[in-house]
C-alpha cells in the first residue's frame, strides 16, 4: 500500500493546518488585545506598545540561535516582505488614530468588514474560487458580529456624531489588513519564506516606529514606571502578537483567504469572555446570539470546505511552515 499522498489530499491537509493556525492566531491576538488594553488603562498607549515590542522582538531573537541562525531572516521575496511589512503597518496605524476617536461597537463592527475584503480580493487577484456557501457564511458571520456589538446603540447614542477621518481610517485599515492577508498569501505561494520571516518584520517595524514615537513624544513617562505584575503582563501582550503574527503568516500562506479570513469574527468570542471576566461587561440576549451565529459560521466553512475536496484540487500545494 503506497503512502504516498494525492496533490489533493496534501492541500486539505495544508488547508486543515491554515484554518487552524487562523483561529489559534486570532485567538492569540485577543489574548494580545485584552492585555494592552489592561495596561492602558493605567499607562499611555506609545509606552505599552514600545514595551510589548521589546519584549516581542526579543522574544523572537532569543527563538533564531534556535531554529537556523540569521539565514532564517533571509527572504527570497524582499519586495513583497516589505510591501506586506508597510500594509499592515499602515493598518495598525489607521486602527490606533480610529479606535481613539470610535465608540467599540462602531469600530469592531467596521473592523471585521476585513473577512469579507480579503475573501473578495482572494477572488479577484489570486482567483481562488469562493463558493456561495462560503459567502453566505461570511456574511452570517458578520451579521452576528454586527448582532453582537449592537452599533445602533452608539450611533443612537452619539446621534451619529463622529468624525469622518476616523469612520474612514478603520474602513482603509479593513483593506489594508485583507490586503497583508492576500500578501501572505502570495509569500506563500512564490517562496519557501516560514512565518517566522513573515512575522518578523513587521513586528520589528512597530518596534522601531514605537521608539521613535515614544522617545520624540515630550513628557512620556519612564521606562520604569510599571509595577512588576505590569512588564509580566506587557510579555504576555507580546507572546499574543508574536504568536499572533507567526500563526497568521502561516495560515494565509497554507488556506485561501475566503477559508481562513473568517476566523477573524471568533475574536468576538474572547471579547465576550474577556469582557465579562476581565472588564466587568455583562452578557445580554443579543450578544449570544451575534456569538452564536459567529460560531455556526464558522463551523460550516470548515465543515463545508472539508467535505467538497474538489473545491481544492487546482490550488497550489504549499507545505513550507
Amino acid at each position: 500500500m503506497s503512502l504516498t499522498l494525492s496533490p489533493t489530499d496534501l492541500n486539505f491537509r495544508t488547508h486543515l493546518l491554515g484554518v487552524f493556525c487562523a483561529f489559534a492566531g486570532f485567538s492569540c491576538f485577543a489574548i494580545g488585545d485584552a492585555s494592552y488594553k489592561w495596561l492602558m488603562q493605567s499607562h499611555t498607549f506609545f509606552l505599552i506598545l514600545f514595551l510589548g515590542s521589546v519584549a516581542a522582538i526579543a522574544m523572537m531573537s532569543l527563538y533564531i540561535p534556535f531554529g537556523g541562525g540569521l539565514k532564517l531572516l533571509k527572504t527570497s521575496v524582499p519586495k513583497l516582505q516589505i510591501a506586506r511589512t508597510l500594509v499592515i503597518s499602515t493598518q495598525f496605524l489607521l486602527s490606533i488614530y480610529s479606535i481613539r476617536y470610535l465608540p467599540l461597537p462602531i469600530f469592531y463592527t467596521i473592523a471585521f468588514t476585513a473577512p469579507c475584503l480579503s475573501a473578495i480580493m482572494g477572488r479577484v487577484i489570486l482567483k481562488e474560487s469562493v463558493s456561495k456557501g462560503n459567502w453566505l457564511a461570511i456574511i452570517i458571520g458578520l451579521v452576528g458580529v454586527f448582532i453582537a456589538l449592537k452599533p445602533w446603540t452608539s450611533f443612537y447614542e452619539n446621534g451619529f456624531s463622529y468624525e469622518p477621518i476616523a469612520v474612514l481610517g478603520i474602513l482603509a485599515a479593513s483593506v489594508f489588513l485583507s490586503g497583508s492577508q492576500i500578501l501572505a498569501r502570495i509569500i506563500g505561494q512564490k517562496s519557501q519564506d516560514s512565518g517566522f520571516t513573515t512575522a518578523y518584520y513587521p513586528i520589528f517595524f512597530v518596534l522601531i516606529l514605537s521608539g521613535y514615537m515614544y522617545f520624540s513624544t515630550p513628557d512620556m513617562p519612564a521606562l520604569s514606571s510599571l509595577h512588576l505584575s505590569e512588564y509580566l503582563l506587557v510579555i504576555i501582550a507580546a507572546l499574543g502578537g508574536v504568536g499572533g503574527n507567526v500563526l497568521l503568516a502561516i495560515s494565509f500562506a497554507k488556506a485561501p483567504p475566503a477559508l481562513a479570513a473568517p476566523f477573524h469574527y471568533s475574536q468576538i468570542i474572547w471579547a465576550m469572555i474577556f469582557g465579562v471576566f476581565l472588564f466587568g461587561d455583562k452578557l445580554d440576549p443579543a450578544m449570544l446570539i451575534g456569538v452564536g451565529l459567529v460560531i455556526i459560521s464558522g463551523i460550516y466553512l470548515v465543515t463545508h470546505r472539508f467535505h467538497s475536496k474538489r473545491q481544492i484540487e487546482d490550488e497550489p500545494t504549499i507545505t513550507q511552515l
